[in-house]
């Protein structure tokens, strides 16, 4: 039998809705707790090794992959 993938999608839309309600409603200033977290440097230090990963490692590696992916067909 298939799973009808529609329906978490649905959920998770729900989901996003009730909490967005409740911040809200119990009135939570979303740009002050970003701001905060942004300028803590213990996020700023994984965020940087997080990008150099990305970039220096990830990308270059699915790349590679992907092209050895597409030359066997």
């Amino acid at each position: 039998m298939k799973k009808n993938s529609n329906r978490g999608s649905a959920n998770i839309l729900i989901l996003a809705v009730i909490i967005f309600g409740a911040l809200i409603y119990f009135n939570v200033d979303l740009r002050s707790i970003v701001g905060n977290i942004m300028e803590n440097p213990g996020f700023q230090k994984v965020w940087n090794i997080f990008v150099v990963a990305w970039t220096g490692y990830l990308v270059p590696l699915s790349e590679f992959l992907w092209g050895s992916f597409k030359g066997l067909f």
